[in-house]
């Protein structure tokens, strides 16, 4: 079974990008144009990654990352940013990568196989 990634980005053309690298590449993916739609995509999809972008509409990237993590189910997903916004949000823990867009699809793939084994 392939593992599924919840892309959470508010730039159609970001996520569609996202899908075809995954897709290529085997894994399967759901997606989120906001961070309030992306909290909803999380319990129904039950991704074994996230990768979250910082600055959208509705509930930004850090008010999901809050959100998932008050979920004790879901609180332990790993998560990649993939943004354009500066410095790391107070808000995240030093462990979560964060990756400037655009993004490198080699550096991205893979830092997703080192995170998902």
């Amino acid at each position: 079974m392939s593992k599924k990634i919840l892309i959470v980005d508010d730039d159609p053309a970001v996520v569609q990008f996202l899908e075809e690298v995954f897709a290529d590449n085997g894994y399967s993916t759901a997606k989120a144009f906001n961070g309030a739609e992306g909290l909803t995509q999380v319990k129904a999809f039950k991704p074994d990654l996230i990768t979250l972008d910082m600055d959208m509409p509705e509930k930004a990237g850090t008010m999901f990352f809050i959100g998932l993590r008050k979920d004790e189910a879901l609180k332990d997903t790993p998560i990649i940013v993939i943004s354009g916004v500066g410095p790391r949000p107070p808000a995240l823990n030093k462990d979560i990568p964060v990756l400037t867009k655009p993004v490198e699809p080699a550096v991205l793939l893979d830092l997703v196989a080192k995170i998902l084994g």
